[in-house]
């Protein structure tokens, strides 16, 4: 398994490399704010974990889409099929290197906003919760990006990447929009991605090698 997601990994270095790097751009920009803003910091501060979220959806769709991409041009798990790898098993370790990516982007960045409002805005209680729950909407859609990513480029129309990108964003900033960060929204998201994760493993290990 770590043979196959270290090949995840360097298959797809950059895909995997720019929502981190992000990730970072957004700890530089929480820190840059703590430390000069001079009026509104503590809004500042957390619009900034919400600027580039858009962005870093996109970026994980495109990490599955990549994966699913290179797999369907090369004919990866066909290749590895031959060697006693089973297609479940190729999954499993796509689908790590998917979550951990999203998880490398969003953590720290939420880690980093959660000790500068300590340090800075004490008390904690509600902006702190604010952010927990941003960032794990955050988290989840992230990796609901990633499963479209996965599911709309095993197909063969790369029309459906685009209206899979635009329909996630479309939906997520609605769901957003209505119930905002709340449980309704945690729960919706993640249904969605049991759904989706199941219907890919359905269609990519029934799949002609």
């Amino acid at each position: 398994m770590l043979t196959l997601i270290d090949r995840e990994i360097r298959d797809n270095s950059l895909c995997v490399a720019l929502p981190c790097l992000i990730g970072i751009g957004i700890i530089g920009f929480a820190i840059f704010v703590a430390f000069y803003a001079t009026m509104g910091s503590s809004e500042i501060l957390l619009a900034s974990s919400g600027i580039l979220m858009p962005v870093l959806l996109v970026g994980f769709c495109g990490l599955g889409a990549s994966q699913m991409y290179s797999d369907r041009a090369n004919r990866i798990s066909s290749l590895l099929a031959t060697q006693g790898v089973t297609r479940s098993r190729i999954l499993a370790a796509r689908v790590l290197v998917g979550v951990g990516t999203v998880l490398a982007s969003l953590v720290p960045p939420a880690v980093t906003i959660l000790i500068l409002l300590w340090a800075f805005l004490p008390p904690l209680s509600f902006y702190g919760r604010m952010v927990v729950e941003i960032f794990t909407v955050a988290i989840l859609a992230g990796v609901a990006g990633y499963c479209v990513g996965l599911l709309v480029s095993w197909t063969t129309s790369k029309a459906w990447l685009v209206m899979g990108n635009l329909l996630l964003l479309s939906l997520v900033t609605s769901l957003v929009w209505i119930k905002g960060f709340g449980p309704d929204v945690m729960a919706i998201l993640l249904l969605f991605i049991v759904a989706m994760l199941w219907h890919i493993w359905h269609t990519f290990t029934s799949a002609s090698l």
